[in-house]
């Protein structure tokens, strides 16, 4: 039977394909001088297995995570940071024997380093570990002798730096002043401030740190760094409520030149240096609402400014270093807080104000201040002073002032006078004839920001102690340089009080 010719065409030319589709071209020889094509890469050679490392860094000092800590692996840029529960996690650690490295600012403030033994890690293996820093007991064994603990079991340990270099201010005299506590049921005739303070001092080495040992469980105490130039910190309130080890560390700049000039009738000025740090700041009560007209002031300075309507503050010209910052206002308890100044940049502070002073018992007002009038040297120069006019507790006790210049009206050598219900205080025994009168509150001079302000800011109740120096009779730590104005010098019972049961 014969096919149709178009089936037939169609038969043939599948026929004729079949052996083009099967059949494998044959290689062309290269022409000459054509490129020739590049090879094939090689294969990717397999990723090394490397080895994980997690842990976790726990601050035994205080019994907490060491937060921030740098975690770094010996010999490796392997590294991370711990978290808020002191954890970290390295990874891509080659297979090997490894020390952990371990830098954090408490680590620094110790003077110590911590590092691990050595650790194994495998390849495609998680290692855990626990790195602790020492306890307490450990570190005050390490760093005071035997004879300074027989003193006391507690140590205070700290780094003190020049604020402007951070570079380590070797050889400053750090020194810790306390009162031992009142023992129960003691007679008034035996209290503690017929007993000298309690005084720890250690120098500042080669690496920036000192070490003050033979201190007591519990203490509230007064920590102060001073140059060999004169230059010093604020006195700065520690406090340790059990425990063998506290950390504190301060600052502290040399003490600046003090510049001399001639008036035209050839008398010598002396002008004070200012300083160039400066620090912003928000005052708040209790509850944190902004408290406005409030007065803030540089301890040991004039510097002082008043608060905004929204609670901030701006204090310029300011010497470097760590300074205290004490904030007044009527219906509330004079607040002291610390901020560490440096000329490189502003620093920042909130300060929250508590509650007026409390009342307290008879017994205790009597015991803190007793302790207190001595620990700031009123009754001292009491003692030897000839030519002062001093006024105690009791004999302020025995007066019956509206304001604070009510007190002064009757005081030796000093003039009260009125104009448009603000009152001037002035000298009547002021050598120079010119009256001139530098007041002192709690140790620092006070600049008048507005006319009368001390009765807006100093209550009569809150006044423990006053001191009143005309001439030659002056000390030295309340003269005013190139005058010879009187001083009138005003304690106040938060500052002589200051110590807790």
């Amino acid at each position: 039977m014969r096919l149709p010719r178009f089936a037939g065409f169609v038969l043939g030319a599948l026929l004729l394909a079949l052996p083009a589709v099967a059949q494998r071209p044959t290689p062309r020889t290269p022409v000459k001088g054509a490129p020739a094509k590049p090879a094939p890469p090689p294969a990717a050679p397999a990723p090394p297995i490397t080895g994980v490392l997690q842990g976790v860094t726990v601050e035994t000092v205080h019994g907490e995570p060491l937060i921030g800590a740098l975690i770094a692996v010996e010999g490796t840029a392997r590294m991370a940071i711990s978290d808020s529960l002191g954890r970290f996690l390295i990874d891509s650690i080659a297979p090997g024997s490894y020390r952990v490295l371990v830098d954090h600012p408490m680590l620094d403030t110790l003077g110590i380093s911590l590092v691990t033994p050595p650790l194994t890690i495998g390849a495609g293996e998680l290692t855990h570990t626990v790195i602790p820093v020492p306890n307490g007991a450990f570190l005050v064994n390490l760093f005071c002798p035997a004879a300074r603990r027989a003193l006391g079991p507690g140590a205070l340990v700290g780094r003190v730096r020049e604020p402007d270099s951070d570079s380590a201010a070797v050889g400053a005299r750090v020194s810790l002043v306390w009162y031992d506590p009142d023992p129960p049921g003691l007679p008034g005739n035996l209290r503690i401030s017929k007993k000298p303070p309690r005084v720890r001092e250690a120098t500042v080495g080669a690496d920036g740190t000192y070490r003050l040992c033979g201190l007591p469980e519990r203490y509230e105490a007064k920590l102060q760094a001073q140059r060999k130039d004169g230059g010093a910190t604020a006195e700065v309130l520690v406090t340790q409520d059990g425990g063998v080890l506290a950390l504190r560390s301060m600052s502290v700049a040399a003490l600046p030149a003090v510049a001399t000039t001639k008036d035209s009738t050839g008398a010598t000025i002396v002008r004070q240096p200012r300083g160039t740090a400066r620090v912003f700041g928000k005052v708040l009560n209790r509850n944190g609402a902004p408290v406005a007209g409030a007065r803030v002031g540089l301890m040991g300075t004039s510097a002082a400014t008043l608060t905004r309507t929204n609670g901030d503050f701006v204090l310029d010209s300011l010497p470097a270093g760590t300074q205290a910052i004490v904030v007044r206002q009527i219906g509330y308890r004079p607040t002291e807080v610390t901020v560490d100044l440096s000329s490189r940049a502003p620093s920042r502070v909130t300060v929250q104000l508590g509650v007026f002073v409390p009342e307290l018992s008879p017994v205790e007002v009597v015991s803190r201040r007793d302790e207190g009038l001595q620990k700031v040297g009123f009754l001292d120069r009491k003692r030897s002073s000839a030519g002062g006019y001093f006024l105690g507790p009791e004999q302020l006790e025995k007066r019956n002032p509206t304001k604070f210049t009510d007190i002064l009206r009757t005081t030796p050598g000093i003039r009260i006078s009125e104009s448009n219900g603000q009152a001037t205080i002035t000298s009547s025994r002021s050598s120079q004839g010119n009256g001139c009168v530098t007041m002192y509150v709690d140790g620092s001079p006070w600049q008048q920001i507005e006319p009368g302000d001390l009765d807006s800011f100093v209550q009569p109740n809150e006044v423990a102690a006053i001191e009143v120096y005309n001439g030659s009779s002056t000390p030295a730590q309340f003269m005013t340089p190139g005058q010879n104005c009187a001083a009138v010098v005003v304690w106040t019972k938060t500052r002589v009080q200051s110590r807790r049961k």
